[in-house]
């Protein structure tokens, strides 16, 4: 308990605090324990802790002093006031907002627990102390109040909203709300992956500065600027300044929203965070709205994408590092299907071409059975490919950008043109012999081999099987041993070979269509390698 009986302007800040206020500190029964909750904005909410560790709690202070009237807190006035019923039959006005503002309210001001004319001189030393606690990365409110007669109370709000009010100061109140130890770590990965985050605060400029440093966003060579300066630049003058800016202090919700639109017009994909009801129009006009889900408004969630459960700014960076790896394997998933349903084709149309009097090389459920079993259990366990360890290091791909790539068309062909010619030549060599049945069998076996290697070469782009790990993804490993006795038992099982046309092959067979359908492998090892230099 905090002991403030000596020091009545310190109670009156904490009194002012508490009933300024629209958040409520309640108890909750949780498992026999009873721990206390905030329910409302979690600055009003410090406000009422700070106060209840004074033994000044609310409830209590809402009974001697009854709301009975109050003008809310907007982001163009800046301040909130609250009207309160007194015993003394007068009522007492209290002040909060933000330390600019509630002063240019005041006319005095508790010195040394004497109400004394605010002069020039307190109120520059005011500003000082607001700035020197600001630097400090804390949020700072300024505290006043006054006391007026009950018949005048119409005429002293229109008064306090019009033309400012004859308040007494009473002090600034400075809280921290420090950074997750994680959100640090989250903005050094936004940037390497080539992601910029800007900060858009309320708060003031050396807070809003002290913070960006600390958890990274303000690094040199950034700017801030403020919601004043904002609002004297012109839309081509702020799409310019927008390459170098990283904070954005003392806006306002329009100002957000002008900031977003100017971002897209860049060419920006923006995705913004927001809690309160005015972070909506911005939310709204962003590609990718999120919200916070425990101190997030209803308005606020209704008009987002996303709705964050725990308020944690790493969750987002987590999100797009898992919605990369999603995306890398879908990529990954094509790659393979495409390579292998060229080498069908290509194989099919050549030995057309090439062999015009000779039956077709593949029967049509010899194709069907390659697409549903080989295809079908590698494909699906190559989407579980976990994530490559560099996936944050690269930047964001072009929105326009096609999936299949240059490099992915190119590497298409080049696997495509091994298995087709490593088929062809296995068949043709049976051919030659007489044996249709053995020739399609070996030629069949060859692409479905040829099918399992490529599913190990489509795990990465650029990395070895070996560099990945080759157990990594144990689903495909899986998939593989499974792919291969099916296979297998497609050559041997009496009723597979009646419905598939096949016989049984020799042990010297399965090798040497082993060793021939490993040379796509060896093939993109050796690619891979040489990228890697």
């Amino acid at each position: 308990m905090i002991e403030v009986d000596e020091h009545e302007s310190l109670s009156l800040i904490l009194r002012i605090g508490a009933l300024c206020n629209d958040s409520k500190l309640v108890r909750e029964e949780e498992e026999g324990d009873t721990p206390w909750k905030i329910m409302g904005d979690p600055t009003e909410g410090a406000l009422i802790v700070a106060s209840a560790k004074a033994d000044l709690v609310k409830n209590e202070l809402e009974d001697d002093f009854p709301r009975v009237d109050e003008i809310p807190f907007s982001s163009d006035r800046r301040y909130m006031a609250t009207f309160h019923d007194s015993t003394e039959g007068k009522l007492r006005v209290y002040v909060k907002g933000a330390p600019e503002t509630v002063l240019e309210l005041c006319s005095e001001v508790i010195y040394e627990e004497d109400v004394k004319k605010l002069t020039s001189d307190v109120k520059e030393e005011i500003l000082k102390n607001n700035s020197n606690m600001a630097g400090e990365g804390l949020r700072v409110l300024a505290m006043a109040y006054r006391e007026i007669e009950k018949e005048k109370l119409e005429e002293y709000k229109r008064d306090l909203q019009e033309d400012g009010s004859k308040l007494v100061f009473v002090g600034l109140v400075g809280m921290i709300d420090p950074p997750r130890d994680e959100v640090k770590d989250a903005i050094e990965r936004c940037k390497r992956a080539g992601i910029k985050v800007i900060m858009s605060t309320g708060d003031h400029r050396l807070t809003a500065e002290a913070i960006a440093k600390e958890i990274g966003i303000l690094s040199e060579g950034g700017e801030v600027i403020t919601g004043e300066e904002l609002g004297d630049m012109s839309d081509d003058k702020l799409e310019d300044a927008l390459e170098n800016v990283v904070v954005f202090a003392r806006v306002s919700p329009k100002q957000k929203h002008r900031i977003v639109e100017s971002l897209r017009k860049k060419g920006h994909i923006v995705a913004m965070t927001g809690d309160g009801v005015n972070d909506a129009p911005a939310l709204k006009a962003s590609e990718i709205g999120i919200s916070m889900g425990i101190t997030g408004t209803d308005v606020t969630k209704e008009s987002s994408d996303m709705v964050l459960v725990d308020d944690n700014f790493a969750s987002i960076v987590n999100a797009i590092e898992e919605g990369r790896v999603v995306f890398e394997n879908i990529k990954k998933v094509v790659k393979y299907l495409i390579i292998t349903n060229v080498a069908e084709i290509l194989t099919i149309i050549t030995a057309m071409i090439l062999l015009a009097e000779a039956p077709l090389i593949f029967t049509p459920i010899q194709i069907l059975w390659v697409n549903l079993v080989t295809d079908g259990v590698l494909d699906v366990t190559l989407a579980m490919e976990p994530k490559e360890e560099d996936v944050m290091n690269h930047p964001p791909r072009d929105a326009s950008e096609s999936i299949i790539e240059q490099h992915i068309l190119r590497n298409i062909i080049f696997n495509g043109a091994i298995m087709m010619t490593g088929v062809l030549w296995i068949f043709l060599r049976e051919w030659n012999s007489g044996d249709i049945i053995r020739a399609r069998t070996l030629g069949f076996t060859t692409l479905a081999l040829f099918q399992v290697w490529s599913s190990l070469n489509c795990r990465s782009r650029t990395k070895s099987v070996f560099t990945l790990g080759l157990l990594t993804n144990k689903y495909l490993i899986v998939a593989i041993v499974v792919s291969i006795f099916l296979q297998f038992l497609a050559t041997v099982n009496p009723y597979l070979q009646f419905a598939l046309d096949t016989t049984t092959l020799s042990a010297l067979d399965w090798a040497t269509m082993f060793l021939i359908t490993s040379s796509v492998f060896i093939a993109e090892e050796i690619r891979k390698r040489l990228m890697e230099k």
